[in-house]
């Protein structure tokens, strides 16, 4: 076992705290110009990494309630950041799934220049090997996390 496991897990709690923080401020500007909230920012990026999504996977994936979300979803569609998916790319015709729009899609590329511009001055004296070391351990974690998430859907 680890030596100071607790001290670990508090720190990573803490690292997670001040990521989402500083994300939150940085984004701010951005928010504004856009009205959206952070929790439908939020919603905006999980689209972009699944493409298309339904209000269930979005409740699951945000962990609140259905209403919540089909009011983030209506305030999304409202600001014309996302739509409703009319394609029949999906197996389901029953689902009715969401998916950005080009004008959300440009809110997600300004929301990466931005972070990327910040990520680079945090970096820029740490060693292509630190990088890739801390990438690794990240990637690690990351993986245990989903099959967690995996674990506890199928109980």
């Amino acid at each position: 076992m680890v030596k100071n496991l607790g001290n670990h897990i508090e720190f990573m709690g803490e690292f997670i705290d001040d990521v989402n923080t500083l994300l939150a401020k940085l984004l701010t500007a951005l928010r504004e110009e856009y009205k959206i909230s952070k929790e439908q920012a939020n919603v905006i990026l999980m689209l972009e990494h699944e493409k298309a999504m339904t209000l269930t996977e979005i409740t699951e994936k945000q962990g609140v309630n259905k209403a919540a979300v089909s009011r983030r979803i209506k305030k999304l569609i409202h600001a014309g950041v996302v739509e409703w998916d009319k394609s029949n790319t999906h197996t389901d015709q029953r689902l009715k799934y969401i998916k950005l729009t080009e004008k959300g899609e440009k809110f997600n590329r300004e929301s990466k220049s931005v972070i990327n511009e910040i990520v680079s001055d945090m970096l820029y004296d740490l060693s292509d090997d630190e990088i890739e070391q801390a990438r690794y351990v990240l990637e690690i974690i990351d993986q245990r996390l989903k099959h967690f998430n995996i674990k506890n859907e199928q109980a």
